[in-house]
């Protein structure tokens, strides 16, 4: 493979990963003026108004009482949701979540209406009360734990890889995490698929797979440039070589769990009755998406090019650390 050759395919993909990686960027931030959101956030990340109705047995025996009667009265805000809650005994409580985008005065307006039904009695034991730019407890939390616990993850895979490879291996495994989870992160921004919970299981997913196939890209490298046959080879080509011989590896694990994601992302739309149900699942596609171009096209053109590059710097440091030959006296030009 010619020096030109291996230059452009390098160029290539990083050419393509950060126009990508940009666009998702542009995209998102984009929306974030206009469309109320970076991502398309879902419950556990975006602001929403909400009604909680509490009741008590002893003026309505059930929710089944109630119920009725709140929905006539927030019929006209689309509610997005609707949770009941009863322990049967003592009474209950509804909770109905709209858009953040709800007029909050004419909802507090229908709750007055509400409250003046549900208490014809006065005697205080039910009531409607509204909620604004209410935000789900734990959501922010649980992203700047994730956020550590991945940094902490590329830190100790970056030292590991030190101590079982070489200093250009674990560049080359940390700059792989990093890009496949911005690719994870661009086709989230870009497709605006709703965005929950689950979201933060599905990032660390794609750096644990990132790390474990890379591991195996690297196990190979190393054993092929070990090996005599390779000894007169270009170090690029050893590292395409390698690339070629796990990359049946790579694919087979990669379709196996594109496949597992599709057959339970079907079943769950089916036991669900609802289309939305496959937004988790597409996310975890776009996942493994990312993992499949980072492993097979980008790590193996950019760890070739930091490997060369790491060469370059060492035969340098040797060339200068040689000692100058000295120069001959006249007598022995003689």
């Amino acid at each position: 493979m010619t020096k030109f050759k291996v230059c452009a395919k390098i160029h290539l993909f990083i050419i393509i990963s950060s126009l990508f990686i940009a666009i998702g960027m542009a995209v998102g931030t984009i929306c974030h003026f206009c469309a109320n959101g970076f991502f398309n956030y879902g419950g556990e990340f975006k602001s929403y108004n909400s009604v909680n109705i509490v009741y008590y047995t002893s003026e309505y025996k059930d929710e089944e009482a109630i119920k009725p009667i709140c929905d006539e009265a927030l019929s006209g805000f689309n509610a997005f949701e609707v949770s009941c809650y009863s322990d049967g005994k003592l009474g209950g409580e509804i909770i109905y979540k709209f858009s953040a985008g709800t007029n909050v005065e004419k909802l507090q307006a229908a709750v007055d209406e509400l409250n003046v039904k549900l208490d014809k009695n006065n005697s205080g034991l039910n009531r409607a009360d509204v909620h604004s730019g209410v935000i789900k407890e734990g959501g922010s939390r649980a992203v700047t734990f994730a956020s550590i616990a991945l940094a902490s993850a590329a830190a100790f895979q970056f030292l590991y890889f030190i101590f079982r490879y070489k200093l250009r291996a674990a560049l080359s495994a940390l700059l792989a995490c990093v890009h496949n989870l911005g690719v994870f992160v661009a086709l989230a921004a870009i497709t605006r698929i709703p965005l929950g919970a689950e979201t933060i299981a599905f990032g660390a997913a794609v750096v644990v797979l990132t790390m474990i196939l890379t591991c195996v890209l690297f196990d190979r490298t190393r054993k092929n440039f070990a090996n005599e046959k390779y000894q007169k080879s270009e170090r690029v080509d050893v590292v395409d070589t390698s690339a070629c011989e796990v990359r049946t590896v790579s694919v087979i694990a990669i379709c196996a769990l594109a496949i597992a994601v599709v057959v339970f992302g079907v079943f769950a739309a089916i036991a669900q009755m609802w289309v939305g149900a496959l937004a988790p699942f597409a996310l975890a596609l776009f996942g493994l998406i990312a993992c499949f171009y980072g492993a097979v096209f980008f790590t193996p053109a950019v760890h070739g090019a930091i490997d060369g590059l790491c060469e370059s710097v060492k035969r340098s440091v040797k060339s200068k650390a040689k000692p100058a030959k000295p120069a001959k006296s006249a007598k022995e030009n003689v």
